[in-house]
């Protein structure tokens, strides 16, 4: 009978036992442990992307004409880089997906928007622990690109819908939206998503979550949508919103939008080619320049 055969590993059958140990560790079971967690069920109300149906009806949408900013977004969509950075992350999706130049590096020579590098008012510390408010948000949005804020409260549901279809039909202006997780069955409260297509018939907007690893993106009812958008933030005491993103000069938006009393603020553009500028003059951080006066904002 031929000797068993012990692990390359193992210089005598005394170390065979450690050996398989480390071979193949134990792994700490997720639920008894309550520290980690791979995703989170989608609550039945709401319709998966990649789902058959999510599928059905973003096809739909795309035939429609509901879906023209879609593949900008997609083609840059970001999963945010910190549990908390949900603002930052849809602010850069959309501002790559607008091929807005930060004439900042990210990494090596390239320019390139970055969640990590969008900084507000806040310390890296407070923003990794709580986010943006609706406020620093805008504050922050408004200095790379053109915005229009929109409180939750101070729009009606025709009025939600109306700026629904209209950036659904456009790949030159983008919604993100500030909206409570609680009103649609979604563990957690405060969140920031852009919006990626509208589905008609239905009355459903694509939601492109930035928190990928949380939930995937997802379908809505329009006006649960705008419900989302009513509960006040204990963090401001005031409800949340969302936010019309265009390149900075882009007049046919301000022109649709006239109504409005919020004006985005305009910055000037001294960008020269890369290959004549010194790495040394670029700031690691993309700032909304308005230091405290950000987070006290009550716009």
């Amino acid at each position: 009978m031929p000797a068993p055969v012990t692990p390359f590993c193992a210089s005598s059958t005394s170390d065979v036992k450690s050996c398989k140990s480390k071979m193949h560790p134990k792994v700490a079971d997720p639920q008894a442990t309550n520290k980690s967690f791979y995703r989170r069920e989608l609550p039945s109300e709401l319709t998966s992307f990649t789902s058959s149906a999510g599928r059905r009806l973003f096809k739909e949408s795309l035939n429609k004409g509901y879906a023209e900013g879609y593949f900008n977004l997609a083609g840059n969509f970001t999963v945010q880089s910190e549990p908390a950075y949900c603002g930052p992350s849809s602010l850069a999706m959309v501002l790559n997906a607008l091929e807005v130049d930060p004439g900042r590096t990210w990494k090596g020579v390239w320019r390139w928007y970055s969640d990590e590098l969008l900084e507000s008012c806040k310390a890296e510390t407070e923003l990794k622990a709580n986010g943006l408010t609706y406020d620093q948000f805008f504050c922050l949005a408004r200095s790379h690109a053109q915005v229009i804020a929109k409180r939750g409260n101070e729009v009606s549901r025709e009025e939600f819908l109306r700026d629904l279809k209209y950036v659904t039909q456009r790949d030159d202006v983008f919604m993100v939206l500030s909206f409570s997780r609680k009103v649609l069955g979604q563990t957690g409260d405060g969140h920031f998503s852009p919006i990626g297509a509208y589905h008609p018939e239905t009355n459903q907007a694509l939601v492109l979550d930035s928190a990928r690893y949380k939930y995937p993106c997802w379908f809505a009812d329009v006006d649960k949508l705008y419900d989302s958008l009513q509960p006040v933030d204990k963090e401001t005491g005031r409800p949340r919103g969302y936010f019309l993103i265009s390149r900075i000069g882009h007049s046919d938006m301000m022109a649709d939008q006239a109504q409005l009393t919020l004006q985005a603020a305009k910055i000037q553009s001294d960008i020269v080619d890369l290959p004549e500028r010194p790495l040394d003059v670029f700031p690691t951080k993309l700032s909304c320049g308005k230091g405290s006066s950000c987070c006290s904002s009550t716009k």
